[in-house]
């Protein structure tokens, strides 16, 4: 059986989730052999793609590619990590999440940075209406410690045989105490509403910033995970890595940490913690107005 990922998606270091991972460098490049059978389709990219387009192609992709009698799942990340923020529309995921019913496609979504609260829901499918066969779930979930998890549909789980499924760390109970104290944190402190606060304090600065800034080609995001696109030119959308190289070393050199993004480089993406203050969060900001 084979497994459908997307462009620009990131999945993980391990021989498989670096097979579906997109970006080669610094991911996997010098490393190799990769695992066979998978099969990438352009992820939806509302910036850069016609996505009524993209939602045509995804019926043909299963005639040219890959029969779907033959994909054993199809892996998804709702809004790209790695990838640069990238929030899929609507349409294009009901129309993907039709196709894999229709076909009896899993449907796994890849909730390791989108998860626990980020987007401004505990789970970025419920923006969606989406129920995934299968969720995958990592780093917020344990306040910091090692945990991971793999959530599904019960004949799912259930179809492995006894002890097929194990770990030495499994089942951490150290890890699963902070998981459990870090989850009632979340909904004691109404997190997902903090992070739709932090996402419209964000959003309208950097909305004021592509007004000045000809070098933003786009202000994204859900939630608290908001992003801008730097580019050469507004026209032709050429990416600038040298650009947002700039702008994170001068952030870094006035006190914030910034990561990029994208399969180019050419993205700012925020992770704030979602207990910043509003103090933080201004002053953080203007580090970012005055570096453009």
């Amino acid at each position: 059986p084979a497994v459908v990922v997307f462009e620009h998606a990131f999945h993980g270091r391990t021989l498989l989730t670096m097979s579906l991972t997109s970006k080669v460098k610094p991911y996997k490049f010098g490393f190799g052999p990769f695992a066979s059978e998978v099969y990438r389709l352009p992820y939806p990219y509302s910036y850069r793609q016609n996505i009524s387009e993209q939602i045509q192609n995804l019926e043909e992709f299963f005639n040219s590619h890959i029969a779907a009698e033959n994909v054993a799942c199809v892996v998804l990340e709702l809004v790209l990590g790695e990838g640069g923020f990238v929030v899929a529309p609507r349409e294009y995921v009901d129309a993907l999440a039709g196709i894999c019913r229709k076909n009896n496609i899993l449907l796994i979504i890849d909730e390791i940075q989108t998860g626990f609260c980020r987007t401004g829901k505990m789970f970025a499918c419920e923006h969606y209406g989406v129920e995934p066969d299968l969720i995958v779930l990592a780093k917020s979930m344990a306040g910091g410690l090692p945990l991971s998890s793999v959530t599904g549909r019960s004949e799912i789980m259930d179809s492995a045989q006894i002890g097929g499924l194990g770990g030495t760390f499994s089942g951490n109970p150290v890890s699963c105490a902070a998981a459990l104290a870090a989850i009632q944190f979340m909904e004691k402190e109404v997190l997902p509403e903090r992070a739709n606060k932090i996402g419209e304090v964000v959003r309208k600065r950097f909305e004021q910033l592509y007004e000045r800034h000809s070098a933003i080609g786009e202000v994204r995001g859900l939630g608290a995970m908001m992003a801008l696109e730097i580019v050469k030119d507004r026209k032709t959308k050429e990416p600038d890595k040298e650009k947002v190289q700039e702008v994170t070393t001068r952030c870094y050199q006035n006190g914030l940490i910034l990561l990029s993004a994208g399969t180019h480089g050419n993205c700012l993406r925020t992770l704030m913690p979602l207990v910043i203050t509003d103090e933080q969060l201004d002053e953080g900001l203007d580090v970012i107005d005055h570096a453009f």
